[in-house]
């Protein structure tokens, strides 16, 4: 389990790789957010990121192979024992019901969708879209180890019009962090070229007719995927709650805030990067 950048592994039964203790260790102790970035950065270099995964871990009855040397995502739960965006996941939680459909647009390894579908215990609509070739194998994985069907998880990103794109990362410690804007994406140094379609699409040759929560998180190209969305859909196919990245708005050709509150929607929770806006009936 030594290397940057460990083979995807979708295929062994979860299980097959437990961590041992001095593995999660490490990284706990190189990933300590009271530490300064600088410290973290350079104890990870040196200490964890050789210890690269991939290790299955369970989390609050959710499980998750995880590869903590090239994203966050899987740093956070593996380190830190937590899930990532925690007040995020906790302000969600009165608005699963059964039967519901979420739609998870940049889904990274499913750390929203798996919490939706394991909370309801499989009984949700599950639309997850990811357009890292990489990522979507972990994704499709941590699905399957959950027992979550994989019907409307696909492999493609979401934006105004059915077309190929670049999408940038790092290429190597966050590869999750990645953005069809190349400013988008701190340090971009790799992109993959991806399929991109519009959001009607998608979700007209799905049959999908209502959302109760889309959940939207794609580095700066919000915008990009939802006003087209909202200039065409039916007021009967607007999410009834939308968790809306907010952290890269200074990269929004429109302005989507305006554009929700013109459409009825109203803050109900927000962080430094994510509001939680819900629609006036």
């Amino acid at each position: 389990m030594v290397g940057a950048n460990p083979a995807v592994d979708p295929t062994s039964p979860f299980g097959a790789f437990p961590p041992k203790t001095h593995e999660r260790l490490v990284w706990k102790w190189s990933d300590w957010p009271l530490l300064p970035q600088k410290w973290r950065q350079r104890l990870r270099k040196r200490f964890a990121r050789p210890i690269s995964g991939p290790f299955d871990i369970e989390y609050n009855g959710m499980k998750f192979r995880l590869y903590p040397s090239e994203n966050y995502c899987d740093r956070v739960l593996f380190g830190r024992s937590i899930m990532p965006e925690m007040a995020e996941h906790q302000a969600l939680l009165p608005l699963l019901r059964p039967g519901m459909v979420f739609v998870d647009i940049g889904a990274n390894i499913g750390s929203y969708s798996v919490f939706v579908g394991s909370h309801l215990k499989g009984d949700a609509k599950l639309v997850a879209f990811e357009p890292h070739p990489r990522t979507f194998q972990k994704l499709v994985f941590n699905f399957k180890a959950n027992g979550l069907p994989t019907d409307y998880v696909l492999n493609c990103g979401v934006g105004p019009k059915v077309e190929k794109l670049e999408l940038w990362s790092d290429g190597g410690s966050n590869i999750g962090h990645t953005s069809l804007l190349k400013e988008g994406t701190a340090n971009a140094q790799v992109s993959v070229s991806v399929q991109v379609f519009p959001l009607i699409d998608l979700l007209n040759e799905r049959g999908i007719t209502s959302i109760d929560v889309l959940k939207i998180d794609i580095e700066g190209f919000e915008d990009r995927a939802l006003a087209p969305f909202f200039d065409v859909a039916p007021d009967t196919l607007f999410p009834k709650h939308v968790l809306l990245e907010t952290a890269h708005q200074s990269l929004w050709e429109r302005n989507l805030l305006n554009m929700l509150d013109a459409r009825g929607y109203k803050t109900r929770f927000s962080t430094k990067e994510n509001l939680l806006l819900s629609r006036s009936d």
